[in-house]
């Protein structure tokens, strides 16, 4: 089961649904979710009948999201041409790379920093009970 949701992984990441986001293609995703995610629940609804079938429950909904991701992938040669670079010049990307690291290590002592000075001062049980309340949104 751990190896099924795993491939979820691997064909999210092939999804690219970030580059249909861009061109501002909202349409075409919810149109695409839709359809995929009632042709999992119809065979949700077809094969699943009881606990034993927990391993095809858990196929069925993979199959959902990596359809729609395997159909993204199939349609992103009308916004890129893919080709291999034997020659790449590295010293060009890494400013840009350097940069984007920086921005989200910044970001996540940011977001981690209170927590982590209440739990120099204060005890788990202040800390837990400050995560719990900064996560409740009124």
């Amino acid at each position: 089961m751990i190896w099924t949701l795993s491939s979820g992984i691997i064909f999210t990441t092939l999804g690219c649904e970030w580059l249909y986001a861009i061109h501002e293609e909202y349409g075409y995703l919810a149109l695409r979710n839709i359809c995929f995610q009632i042709l999992s629940l119809i065979l949700l609804l077809t094969y699943v009948k009881d606990e034993s079938d927990l391993l095809l429950y858990t196929w069925t909904t993979v199959a959902g999201s990596a359809g729609a991701n395997l159909i993204n992938f199939l349609r992103l040669r009308k916004y890129c041409t893919w080709s291999l670079t034997w020659r790449f010049s590295w010293q060009q990307h890494l400013l840009p790379i350097l940069v984007l690291f920086a921005n989200s290590l910044v970001n996540l002592l940011y977001v981690s920093a209170d927590v982590a000075q209440l739990g120099v001062m204060t005890s788990d049980y202040y800390v837990g009970l400050y995560s719990v309340a900064s996560k409740v949104r009124p």
